[in-house]
């Protein structure tokens, strides 16, 4: 589920799907080394030492935030929360270079730095696709947060674990129906 990722869009995935109802305890993200893990599979090392204890709390209420641009019924306040989250951050974007690349690196305090990675990632997907492409898992009871990039749009699982699990019970179903 957590492999090393350089897209911005799967750090706010993860970070919001740190709260998996199919957990138990649903709450993935129980301290600063969980937090300090997320960083470093995002390329974020200087981020990750910085990282205390005193941030957690600050974690989660920033994945609820972002939660929320998935769960309103609406795409210009889903821009409007995840913007009120950019101007929140105090981080401030530089533009760095890696080797040929140039890429854009906010810098601050570790959780500015998240929120402003995570905001304007999920800002350009809606830019660059469409709200409609932001989807929850519609394997109940999971509520995990997704962004679709099939090329058809039909997405409706946060993963194949979801999507095998509805499998397998509609299969059992009907199998007792027969």
């Amino acid at each position: 589920m957590f492999q090393r990722s350089d897209d911005p869009v799967a750090l706010a995935v993860e970070l919001i799907n740190t709260w998996d109802e199919l957990e138990d305890p649903p709450e993935l993200l129980r301290d600063a080394a969980v937090l300090r893990r997320l960083f470093r599979r995002h390329g974020f090392e200087t981020e990750a030492r910085r990282t205390t204890e005193g941030d957690v709390e600050a974690a989660r209420a920033l994945r609820d935030r972002l939660r929320a641009a998935f769960e309103t019924s609406d795409e210009r306040k889903a821009v409007g929360l995840l913007n009120g989250i950019l101007r929140a951050s105090e981080a401030r974007p530089q533009l760095e270079g890696a080797g040929d690349v140039w890429r854009l690196r906010w810098l601050g305090a570790p959780l500015d730095v998240l929120a402003s990675t995570a905001a304007l990632s999920l800002l350009e997907a809606i830019r660059d696709d469409g709200w409609q492409r932001f989807g929850i898992c519609a394997g109940a009871p999971c509520c995990c947060v997704f962004v679709d990039r099939s090329r058809n749009r039909s997405r409706r699982f946060c993963s194949s674990l979801c999507a095998d699990r509805v499998a397998q019970a509609a299969y059992r179903r009907r199998r007792t129906k027969a």
